[in-house]
């Protein structure tokens, strides 16, 4: 007779929806492992995107920085783009191109000539255009030429031998010794620069005649001194026009900070407008 007491074996069949409590624990951590491997493709693409993005910033800034500096040497007849700098500033390439356009270039050139004299020039572009044929919102143009340069303009500045140019505070003085029968003479003449069409015009302002400042109207009525002084005491111009496009207009002159200052501007004008290559003309020396 069988004994109660022994062990007995129960069998149960799973139905095709049931699961036992451990296969359940089993399969459970499979659905965050697909979730981290989702967000791990997710990553991999976010990042390669960035670094796609900062390639066309990078190769797109630096390509555009070369681009300007050949255009603008060839623009302003310089002989290589050596020693021009493009700011093409801090915003996002991608969306100014999206925009139709740069909102502001910078150009520093360290030396360019102007008849004659070596200069630095800073351009300042507002509202640059992708399409050459469209205009530029604005330009503008400081050219800086060193007071040591000026001193190179003693046969511009007056008909008469000048002993010597200085920059004095807002005007340019230069200094001559006139010799009247066994008298000499010292005279310093003050002139300030000012816009003049495409040239800058130097009109005397007052002079020093021994230690004592006179106007210049008065040494014009004296009979003696307007015949000594005559080419002195006239007005003087300095043509720029045959090293600056006619597309430029000359706004202002000025003396600051030890240098000659001559402002420039443009509005409105095309990249591929032909007055950005065209030049105008200056008097013989």
């Amino acid at each position: 007779m069988a004994s109660d007491d022994n062990p007995t074996l129960e069998l149960r069949l799973e139905g095709p929806g049931e699961t036992t409590p451990e296969s359940s624990v089993a399969t459970a951590p499979k659905k965050p492992r697909r979730r981290w491997i989702l967000w791990s493709v997710l990553g991999a693409v976010v990042v390669i995107l960035v670094i796609a993005v900062v390639l066309i910033e990078t190769v797109g800034r630096t390509t555009a920085v070369r681009l300007a500096q050949d255009e603008i040497a060839s623009s302003l007849n310089l002989e290589s783009s050596e020693g021009v700098t493009v700011d093409l500033g801090s915003g996002s390439l991608i969306l100014q191109a999206l925009s139709g356009g740069l909102d502001a270039v910078t150009v520093d050139i360290d030396r360019f000539e102007v008849n004659g004299l070596d200069a630095a020039v800073g351009v300042i572009a507002t509202g640059v255009p992708l399409t050459s044929s469209q205009p530029i919102d604005a330009v503008s143009m400081t050219v800086s030429i060193p007071g040591a340069e000026v001193s190179k303009l003693a046969s511009t500045l007056s008909d008469t031998g000048l002993d010597s140019i200085e920059l004095e505070g807002t005007a340019i003085r230069v200094s001559t010794v006139f010799k009247v029968f066994f008298f000499e003479i010292p005279v310093a003449l003050d002139l300030v620069p000012v816009a003049a069409g495409d040239s800058v015009a130097f009109e005397p302002e007052s002079v020093i005649l021994n230690d004592e400042e006179i106007s210049v109207a008065d040494l014009l009525d004296n009979p003696l001194v307007s015949g000594l002084a005559g080419g002195l005491l006239s007005s003087q111009e300095f043509c720029v026009a045959s090293s600056l496009p006619t597309a430029l207009t000359i706004d202002s002159v000025a003396v600051a900070s030890d240098n000659l200052i001559i402002e420039l501007s443009a509005d409105g004008i095309a990249l591929d407008d032909a007055a950005w290559k065209q030049y105008g003309t200056c008097p013989a020396p």
